[in-house]
Parts: C-alpha cells; structure tokens; sequence
C-alpha cells in the first residue's frame, strides 16, 4: 500500500505552514513505514481576489512549492477565462457570499487546481488499495496525523472519504480529505460537475457543492477531529479559525 498525497490551491503561506505538513502528515506515514508520493498543482495569480478570508494583493512566488520537495510539481498560471463556463452557471444564481462573487471566482480557481491535480496523481498509478491525502499548502495542521487510527476506516472499507467533522456550514468541509484512490478521483475532479450542479442548487457553496458530489455517488464518510486554520500571505490567521487553536498547539510552537 502507497500514500499519494497531493497538494493544490496556492501556496502562498508555504513558508509559514511547510513545518506543519511535514509534523502532521510526512513524518508520521515515514515512520510508519508506509512509501509517500507527492505531487502538487499549484495556481500563479496575478492578482488575489478579495475573499471570506479577507486578504488581497499577496500573490505567490513559483519558486515556493520547492519547499515541499514534491515528486512532481506543476506549476500555472491562473487566468479567469479558464472558468468561465462554471463562472457563468454560477453568476446565473444568488451569490451567498455577498462579495459580489470574489469568494465563488476563488472557489472555482481552488476547485481546477484541485483537478489539475488529479492529472498529476493519476501518473503514479495507484492501486485500488492505495491511500490518498488531499490536502492544502495554505492551511496550518494542527494536530498529528496517527496512521492507524486516523486511515483505518479507509483500509478496512468502512469508509471511502474522511473529512473534517467541524465547519461544515450545511455540507461538508472541504479544507482536506484522506480518500480511496476511486473517492479521491470523484472528490478531486468534481470542479467537473459545478455547471450541471448549478441547476440543482438553488446557489452555489463550497460545502453543500461537496454534500452534492458524496450524494451523487453514495461515497460513504468519515469524520475526525484533525484540525486545521487558514493561513493568510502574511502568516496571520483569519479571526473564525483563530477559535480553533490552543496554547499548546504544537505545530505553532
């Protein structure tokens, strides 16, 4: 058995969260003797768009992603015409962020990364029994990944996707997600299905776009207790998220 993970989104925290996804995700699955794969698609905006998060303007460095000492990296520019087919499906219906869709453009250009990924762990040729951690480059992990009890689910069949059990807004968390190699290709390509979600969503979000997808193909799913806070270009972390960290927290240490 491998773990594939993959990392997509931006990376324009990595300096800030790079000691924290090797504490929580790298170290463990090494020491418990399970081989890693990495891969990682990552967008090069040339400007940010103002989001729930709060920040503008801090833009990533190509150079960045070296951090994470990746099997294979792919790097691209992010260009708003690449989504503007579910940008428009989108548009056609009420924006719940009320930030006159700069949170949705965000969302879009997360959700194509994420899919650019998958082109990217599909090389590795994963074996049914394969594990895979989806995870993001911007997020600070505040607690450890334990193999055995954190992935069984996945090894024993009881579940095909464990997700985050906080924050959920309605759906289902979508910060990161350890998968079956078949739920991690449903999970990842599903910027695939935003348009034709559209139709059956009264508005697009980022939660209850994720409920849709499970529900669509009956993936069953797990939930832990692993935390993890955004952080943003400048290593602060955005108020709602501050809410989850203790004093003792040690990947801020």
């Amino acid at each position: 058995m491998h773990c594939l993970i993959g990392f997509f989104g931006l990376t324009r925290s990595l300096s800030h969260t790079i000691e924290s996804i090797r504490w929580a995700f790298l170290d463990p699955l090494r020491d418990a003797g399970i081989p890693v794969l990495t891969a990682g698609h990552f967008n090069l905006p040339e400007t940010t768009a103002m989001g729930p998060g709060g920040e503008s303007g801090v833009l990533s460095s190509r150079s960045e992603a070296t951090l994470l000492d990746l099997d294979l990296c792919w790097v691209e520019r992010q260009a708003d015409e690449t989504i503007d087919a579910e940008m428009s499906a989108i548009k056609a219906l009420p924006d719940v962020y009320e930030d006159n869709y700069a949170s949705l453009t965000n969302l879009c250009h997360q959700l194509r990364s994420l899919d650019r990924l998958w082109s990217l762990l599909h090389l590795f040729a994963p074996w049914p029994d394969d594990l895979v951690l989806l995870l993001r480059a911007d997020l600070l992990y505040l607690d450890r990944l334990e193999p055995q009890r954190d992935l069984e689910p996945l090894v024993n069949g009881q579940a095909d996707l464990i997700l985050p059990g906080w924050q959920s807004w309605g759906g289902l968390n979508d910060r990161f997600a350890f998968c079956s190699v078949r739920a991690a290709r449903i999970y990842a390509t599903r910027f695939r299905l935003m348009a034709e979600a559209c139709q059956d969503m009264h508005a697009m979000h980022a939660e209850q776009f994720l409920r849709f997808v499970v529900s669509c193909h009956d993936l069953r799913i797990g939930l832990t207790n692993m935390r993890a806070a955004r952080v943003r270009g400048d290593g602060s972390i955005p108020p709602n998220d501050q809410v989850m960290i203790s004093p003792g927290d040690a990947a801020i240490a």
